[in-house]
């Protein structure tokens, strides 16, 4: 994989038995395929149990990449200016990452309720889902576990709207 790309390949096997079919495919995500100043972050995080908190905490939080020039300044990420433009998030299945959690993590776009049913995002233990978005804000993407604490990965591209 290239450091300007990601590559996300999936086959699955769906529906009943007697019908079942196998999907596949795979994803190209290039650094710039939406919006001009795209930066890569990673970022583990940890949540307290059912109280919705920000996915990504942003303080001092800092891109991994500075684009062509490699431009050894870092840039903080802003939570209320910088966009996801393209999303992994992976249920590392721990509460402290070695202690073992069957906790599913709850994910909410456009600053949703993560304990109300509809339109949260349901990442079960050790699973990856992913996503290219639009734009959505740091700041209105949360989190929470069904029970307890739980430790999750974030792998983002973002539209640094700082510069």
């Amino acid at each position: 994989m290239a450091a300007d790309r990601a590559t996300i390949s999936i086959s699955a096997s769906v529906l009943p038995d007697n019908i079942k079919v196998s999907v596949g495919g795979t994803t190209v995500y290039d650094l710039n395929d939406l919006g001009d100043n795209n930066k890569w972050i990673h970022w583990r995080g940890q949540t307290d149990g059912a109280t919705s908190q920000d996915l990504v905490s942003t303080a001092d939080l800092q891109y991994l990449n500075q684009g062509v020039d490699y431009d050894d300044t870092l840039t903080v990420v802003v939570e209320g200016e910088d966009d996801v433009v393209f999303l992994v998030i992976k249920n590392s299945g721990t509460t402290n990452g070695s202690t073992a959690s069957t906790a599913s993590l709850y994910v909410g776009l456009s600053a949703g309720d993560t304990t109300q049913g509809a339109g949260t995002i349901v990442i079960k233990p050790n699973e990856v889902w992913f996503a290219r978005l639009r734009g959505e804000r740091f700041s209105h993407i949360n989190c929470a576990s069904s029970s307890g604490d739980l430790v999750y990965d974030v792998f983002a591209v973002a539209d640094d709207g700082g510069v």
